[in-house]
């Protein structure tokens, strides 16, 4: 068994991630043996080599949040009927799917169907999730609602867009380069903005008599953050899920007093812990099922063995990537 781990919080991750060629699994009574057919290198699995993320590592620790594989062996408490369905694994931090094999309690995976490509599936645990819970979760929205969201040609953003067309919620995207607002028009975005000057002002002419229900908010700048919330009615709500600057959203006072703009935040691990399992397991169903109809996808740049970790980290620390970079170990399928 192979798999990848952090040897040091902080650093380079080229320099504090190592290969181990020679580990052995054991699988316990509520376990699952999933053979991995492909896990994304998520900016949250960067941050987290960092000592940035929301969860702290514990060096040695294994590496790899979320991915996809098929079950090759359950423990004696563990459902049997799991053995050789295709599962997707749940991010924990804890165990780590950038590996040819991993043992993961039979809680944490979920099966799903046959028909979709795993390099698909493998990123369905984390951003599919997050964009539906976005749509989901903050407002009752209905046809002909409006959303705004930055950081719009991200992972999640792409995925809240396509879902969002397919309910028939319009979406205006904010974007910082004309590359990105062209991908995230032929995803369906019904007004694309990029950043700079006079941004409140480009977006409220755009909109016209308009108003975002919600502002979905992944950039972390409040200076963004205020110019945007012109734009969100009376009562809307500003709902964080990222912040590449490291920086906090904030609403200007009078929007917070006198509009009653609320601010909230969605964090993946958070949602898993507390949806119930059958709802997990429906909505996650629903998704691996879009991924095998074509409905909803993420643009993929490329794809590594675990030997050329290092070549697949640097790629993913790349600014202004075109699509996912993703662990595929070479083996056969079991």
């Amino acid at each position: 068994m192979s798999h990848l781990f952090l040897t040091a919080v902080g650093g380079d991750p080229t320099e504090t991630v190592q290969l181990d060629q020679n580990s052995n699994l054991t699988v316990g009574a509520q376990d699952v043996l999933v053979a991995v057919d492909a896990a994304p290198i998520n900016p949250a699995d960067l941050l987290f080599t960092l000592g940035w993320f929301g969860v702290y590592p514990q060096v040695p620790n294994a590496l790899g949040a979320e991915g996809t594989g098929r079950v090759l062996q359950a423990g004696t408490a563990a459902d049997p009927n799991l053995v050789g369905r295709r599962v997707i694994i749940l991010p924990t931090f804890v165990q780590g799917t950038w590996a040819d094999k991993v043992v993961v309690p039979a809680q944490n995976v979920v099966a799903v169907t046959e028909k979709a490509d795993p390099v698909q599936l493998a990123m369905l645990p984390v951003n599919p999730a997050t964009a539906y819970a976005l749509l989901n979760d903050y407002a009752d929205l209905k046809p002909g609602d409006w959303i705004g969201l930055n950081l719009a040609n991200s992972g999640v953003g792409q995925y809240v867009i396509t879902l969002a067309k397919r309910r028939g919620i319009k979406t205006l995207a904010v974007v910082r380069r004309e590359g990105a607002a062209k991908r995230v028009r032929e995803l369906g975005a019904d007004l694309v903005v990029i950043e700079g000057a006079d941004l409140g002002d480009r977006v409220a002419t755009a909109l016209g008599d308009n108003k975002l229900r919600l502002l979905f908010e992944g950039a972390g700048g409040p200076e963004q953050v205020g110019e945007l919330i012109r734009s969100v009615e009376a009562g809307g709500s500003v709902v964080t899920f990222s912040a590449v600057t490291g920086q906090s959203p904030v609403v200007p006072l009078g929007d917070l007093i006198y509009r009653g703009i609320s601010v909230r935040a969605f964090f993946i691990l958070n949602w898993i812990r507390d949806t119930p399992r059958p709802e997990l397991e429906r909505i996650y169903t629903e998704l691996a099922d879009l991924v095998a109809e074509g409905a909803i996808s993420a643009t993929v740049e490329a794809t590594y063995p675990l030997d050329r970790y290092r070549e697949a980290l640097a790629h993913a620390g790349q600014q202004e990537r075109s699509g996912k970079i993703l662990f595929t170990p070479d083996r056969q399928t079991a």
